[in-house]
């Protein structure tokens, strides 16, 4: 990561969210990558909302209970995480602006679309193979204000593929007129190495 882009982040918060278009495509383990960068690597005060209405990282993070505005939160590894949360109470936390908010979204609906589009910068994230894509072209005809939705897509919106084929980026291209990166691959969200940084930095930048 060079100099400008570590100054550009730490000199600056934001608002993130991820989503999927289908489960087990990463998002939940993007977000905590992302979230453990910006508190570990550049000293960040971060908040991740987990917007769903059961958490599946109560056993992993869920060992020291605190309060951010009336609500349960729990601290691990320093970041403070606000589990199975509700859309009301979301968007009372993105109203916290001395704090890096990462928002893992479940599901994008009506309800949740407030949330996506409300952050500074979206990350979606799909898999464009063969048997995959459809679920991803669903979601972006999601995006672009389709099916009672009216978010559109626009700059902040960032793409992700799983995987790194240049036939798959180029399909996405012509479908949408927008680039698509390949996922960065990271083991453990939880120690984040230094070739880490560079990646999970274009992700807000």
């Amino acid at each position: 990561m060079s100099t400008k882009q570590f100054k550009n982040l730490k000199n600056t918060t934001k608002n993130i969210s991820f989503i999927g278009a289908s489960r087990k495509l990463g998002v939940t383990h993007m977000s905590l990558c992302l979230a453990n960068f910006l508190h570990s690597a550049l000293k960040k005060k971060v908040i991740y909302i987990e917007l769903a209405e059961e958490s599946s990282l109560l056993e992993l993070v869920g060992e020291k209970q605190i309060y951010i505005h009336d609500m349960l939160a729990f601290k691990y590894m320093g970041v403070t995480y606000v589990l199975a949360c509700s859309v009301e109470d979301a968007m009372k936390l993105l109203n916290e602006r001395d704090a890096y908010i990462i928002v893992d979204i479940q599901n994008y609906s009506g309800k949740t679309s407030e949330i996506f589009n409300r952050c500074d910068r979206q990350i979606v994230i799909g898999s464009m193979k063969p048997w995959c894509r459809v679920d991803y072209y669903n979601l972006m005809n999601k995006l672009k204000g389709g099916e009672g939705m009216h978010s559109g897509m626009h700059d902040s919106q960032k793409y992700y593929n799983i995987g790194n084929l240049k036939n798959e980026k180029t399909d996405f291209m012509k479908a949408y007129k927008c680039n698509i990166e390949s996922l960065p691959i990271i083991e453990n969200p939880f120690s984040i190495k230094e070739e880490d940084f560079e990646p999970l930095a274009k992700m807000i930048l």
